[in-house]
């Protein structure tokens, strides 16, 4: 009975790990079909799992019941925003994205049996380790990835700062900050061969957050680092083990320091190639050093004493003191006037400029733009996925953007006071829960909580200053760490009688549970077939199949009839094909779907002109610079 629960753990670390891999190098996940595939594969285990008696492994908490809630009804008030916003078809995709996160939050909760912190931890560890691992090797090895040539060539700044492969520095800054604390789990919390191997990843890490040039994810990082001290009483093994990795870090980054062609043009100079062969050489050689320094010291240096509270509060104190003076000499006035101002074109800096520039890049006017769009309809915001619509028309400076990085603003703008309570009521919850959870456990569980509720504030953070929230990897992971710290995984073990729980659902429970599953599978599968026949319709156009592409685009129409992007569809092949008239009744359908997107306005102006109806044309047109008026296709 004891080796098959520990090959279930193996298994489910290793699935997690695997999972999670996966999801992070299919670009993040972040496409409308890979969100939604993830999110049909995670509901139909639930189902068979529910089906088999494998679901859930654990009574289920109390807090896991309130926090899912919680959850489920900011998913409900997304749904219901596409009543009143001006398109639909965007409300219902952001619908799909806060289910996909409450089913992998379920998936944590149904899936842990008690006290089973530790598998997932591993799970997180190895995958999330294996992530920033090899977004390293390609930068040290360039063109060993042809993806991260071709995303250069989409988004030049990506050519200097490391994004493989998540198709964003920031977002793979982030999974850096997630990993630190789960590794630093393991550094003192298992035995010295183990404590060892968690060491060693730290320069590699070093060096890619470093390549990432990334501010935030740096904040992020010492944050978790931070929060882990705090919390976990194990506080000086902890810091050793940093001490240890810290050092071997320091030489990673001075050795990337050294090597400028491999840092900045790694697609562009000759020289990149063999710096990136010698830097891999020294931070393997590091990351071995450390790993083995750090073995050796917990096998044969006996643990420090425990530090008492008083002796904890006293270093608490002083890191804040420093963190106070660091702020108060680094001139936080001109710092903060720096970051509002207008960004500069900042595409050529290097790697280190970036890293040390006051720079908003952007970011307060697009706060501000979320605050405004708040101020217009503050009890309910103006719908789920508006915030793109509203900056185009409202925009202060020349820029596309899709989100108003930080989830908090934007969701303040979109969904209103309400939705922001919703949401931040279950980070909220499940942060408490954690820290309640904290107190009178062992030093393994207390270390395990720790990880957790390191890992959730590093993505509090990094969400509230960027589109974390967009990016599917990220969430991912912080929602299934969430659902550990309010589920079964972080609850004691049971001990004597009660030790093998057998949870069961009421028949009436479990019919109910399947039925919302079901559901939540027509409400994944309706954008994701719909997205496919508009892919394959576009496919068809390319082949010059018309009818084909037609029948395609009529075909998502069917599925998806509220969304405009199937109407703009069909309008886009019957123009193709001459037939004016269809198209332009397509394209004023796409239009009463969503008016606020100044593309469809676009082009229906060409499509009435094609009609011969020029005054209509010009309105169009009008009505596209208005929704867009800092575009550069309506300058003069």
């Amino acid at each position: 009975m004891r080796y098959g629960r520990q090959i279930a753990a193996a298994l489910s670390a290793t699935l997690l790990a695997a999972g999670l891999f996966w999801v992070a190098y299919d670009h993040g996940s972040y496409g409308l079909t890979s969100r939604n595939s993830i999110a049909l594969v995670v509901l139909w285990g639930l189902v068979l799992a529910s089906a088999v008696g494998l679901a859930p492994r654990a009574r289920i908490p109390l807090p896991a019941v309130v926090a899912g809630a919680l959850l489920g009804a900011f998913a409900l008030w997304t749904g219901l925003s596409a009543l009143w916003a001006a398109s639909p078809e965007k409300a219902f995709n952001e619908l799909d994205r806060v289910v996909l996160f409450l089913v992998v939050f379920l998936l944590a909760v149904l899936l842990a049996p008690r006290a089973s912190a530790r598998q997932w931890l591993a799970g997180l560890a190895v995958g999330l380790t294996a992530v920033c691992v090899i977004a390293l090797v390609s930068r040290l090895f360039p063109h060993s990835f042809s993806d991260t040539a071709n995303l250069a060539q989409i988004f030049p700044t990506a050519n200097k700062r490391l994004s493989f492969p998540v198709d964003y520095w920031n977002a793979l800054a982030t999974l850096v900050a997630f990993t630190l604390p789960v590794l630093l789990y393991f550094a003192v919390e298992s035995g010295a061969v183990l404590r060892g191997l968690a060491v060693s990843p730290l320069p590699a890490l070093a060096a890619t957050l470093y390549l990432t040039s990334s501010r935030g994810g740096w904040i992020a990082a010492a944050i978790a680092v931070v929060v882990l001290l705090a919390l976990t009483s194990r506080r000086w093994a902890t810091a050793g083990a940093l001490l240890v990795g810290g050092a071997a870090s320091a030489g990673a980054v001075a050795a990337l320091l050294a090597r400028d062609e491999l840092v900045n043009s790694p697609l562009e100079s000759s020289a990149a190639a063999g710096q990136g062969h010698s830097a891999a050489l020294i931070i393997g050689l590091l990351c071995l050093a450390a790993g083995l320094a750090y073995g050796v010291l917990a096998a044969f240096v006996p643990a420090p004493p425990k530090a008492s509270r008083a002796a904890g509060t006293a270093f608490a104190a002083a890191l804040v003191v420093l963190a106070l003076a660091a702020v108060a000499a680094s001139n936080p006035v001109e710092r903060f006037r720096n970051f509002k101002e207008i960004p500069p074109e900042l595409t050529g800096a290097s790697v280190q400029e970036h890293l040390f520039s006051t720079s908003g890049n952007g970011r307060w006017q697009w706060w501000s733009s979320a605050a405004d769009e708040f101020q217009s309809r503050p009890l309910v915001g103006r719908g789920a996925g508006s915030y793109e619509a509203w900056w185009a028309e409202h925009a202060t400076i020349p820029a596309f953007v899709r989100d108003a990085h930080s989830l908090y603003l934007e969701t303040l703008g979109e969904l209103g006071i309400v939705g922001l309570l919703l949401l931040a009521s279950f980070f909220l919850y499940c942060v408490v829960t954690g820290a309640r959870r904290l107190a009178g456990r062992t030093e393994g569980e207390r270390a395990a909580v720790a990880a957790l509720l390191a890992l959730v504030a590093a993505y509090l953070f990094e969400t509230g200053i960027d589109w974390m929230w967009e990016l599917t990897a990220v969430p991912l992971v912080a929602m299934f760490a969430m659902g550990l710290l309010v589920g079964p995984a972080t609850e004691p073990a049971l001990v004597g009688p009660r030790a093998v729980e057998t949870p069961r659902l009421l028949p009436l429970a479990r019919v109910v549970a399947v039925a919302a599953a079901f559901a939540l599978i027509a409400a994944e599968a309706i954008p994701l077939l719909a997205t496919m026949e508009v892919r394959r319709s576009q496919e068809a156009v390319s082949a010059g199949d018309l009818s084909e592409a037609l029948d395609r685009a009529e075909s998502a129409r069917s599925i998806q009839p509220w969304a405009a992007t199937p109407y703009l569809q069909v309008a886009l092949v019957e123009e193709l094909g001459g037939r004016i008239d269809a198209a332009q009744g397509a394209i004023e359908a796409a239009i009463s779907h969503d008016d606020a997107d100044w593309r469809l306005w676009l082009v229906a102006a060409r499509i009435q002109t094609k009609a011969g109806d020029i005054a209509l044309a010009r309105r169009s047109l009008a009505r596209a610079r208005e929704l867009n008026p800092k575009s550069q296709l309506f300058a003069g």
